[in-house]
């Protein structure tokens, strides 16, 4: 009789635990990692009539957007603690609401919004859910991600094709697909990076005409001897010195276009600069510094991802996901060192 009770006792416990979600949360706002951040587990929502309730299986680390999350710096976002973090998002419906017609169960699917991805359940409306051919690494890498390289490339780059286009950070997760989708055009491509393994695996994709290992070369040196107002585009998601070569080395009417800017992010506040003002550079050669911001083109984020899948479907396009394995929401703190600390080769993802 006694263990019957132990073992009605260890079923219900595990039934109890399957109605749990694990979450990766900020706690409060500070520059400490380890003090804004937290993993609690909480009771699982089940979805109202209009949501679905997805099974993540993958989630996309995006180490400087959550960092500034945490310190409090992203000012669009309105935070109430404890708030789920993370982004973008893969896997598997479990349970559908009762007005829910475009999805159902068993249905693989993706998510981009802000303070949902870290967790291994999330409940949410159906209107945010995206249909995946599958719920792998690679897709969870094209959206959002590949979505930002194409619409920073079409709609604030203004790319035509057969320009010559310069690439920062070219062997990241955004960086890989921009120096590919610029190939496809015809363009003749510079592609920098910081280590062997990364000039490697940027040569595997047989996209560049030049690749810069600013570990061992000088981006400045190379850039104004060789490409000395040649760069029509530049795509640069550092800063600082980078952003001071690219300007410099626009062609007439080039265009230089800030995607992030993750030598300033690592400080506590922006380097101040006492130098001439910018269009000193700009003026005579009618050159333009754009920034792109993935969120503001929201109306055209359907027809690009599908434009980015089809291009995978058929071959033509590589998706690189960074090999070093990352798994359960624990991971997640590890993974975010890793990419900051600037050793990822691709898309860095966490497994659920």
């Amino acid at each position: 009789m006694f263990n019957g009770f132990v073992m009605k006792t260890k079923l219900f416990n595990y039934l109890l635990d399957k109605m749990k979600n694990k979450q990766y949360v900020i706690n409060q706002f500070s520059p400490s990692f380890k003090a804004a951040n937290n993993i609690i587990m909480v009771e699982r929502e089940a979805p109202s009539e209009q949501q679905v309730l997805i099974k993540n299986m993958y989630v996309g680390i995006n180490a400087l957007y959550d960092r500034e999350l945490y310190r409090g710096a992203v000012p669009y976002i309105d935070v109430t603690f404890p708030y789920v973090f993370g982004v973008e998002a893969v896997g598997e419906i479990v349970a559908v609401g009762d007005k829910v017609k475009a999805f159902k169960v068993g249905d693989q699917v993706g998510t981009v919004k802000v303070g949902t991805a870290y967790q291994e359940y999330q409940c949410i409306d159906a209107e945010h859910v995206i249909a995946f051919p599958e719920a792998t690494k690679e897709y969870l890498t094209i959206s959002p991600t590949g979505v930002s390289a194409h619409l920073a490339l079409t709609e604030v780059a203004e790319l035509v094709g057969n320009e010559t286009v310069v690439v920062s950070a070219a062997a990241g997760g955004l960086g890989h697909i921009l120096v590919q989708l610029c190939c496809m055009k015809g363009c003749k491509v510079v592609a920098i990076c910081g280590s062997q393994q990364k000039v490697e695996m940027l040569e595997s994709l047989d996209c560049c005409e030049r690749i810069i290992n600013y570990r061992q070369e000088s981006v400045d040196r190379i850039l104004s001897t060789d490409y000395k107002d040649k760069i029509n585009i530049a795509i640069d998601s550092v800063g600082r010195n980078i952003f001071d070569s690219f300007l410099k080395n626009l062609a007439p009417k080039g265009k230089l276009v800030v995607i992030g800017l993750a030598s300033e992010l690592s400080d506590e506040s922006f380097e101040k600069i006492h130098s001439p003002r910018m269009y000193e550079n700009m003026y005579w050669k009618g050159t333009s510094v754009r920034c792109f911001m993935n969120h503001l083109y929201k109306e055209k984020h359907h027809d690009s991802r599908q434009y980015l899948f089809n291009l995978f479907q058929k071959g033509s396009l590589k998706i690189k996901v960074d090999e070093t394995k990352f798994s359960g929401i624990e991971s997640i703190a590890a993974a975010s060192k890793y990419l900051l600390a600037g050793k990822s080769c691709g898309k860095v993802v966490v497994e659920l």
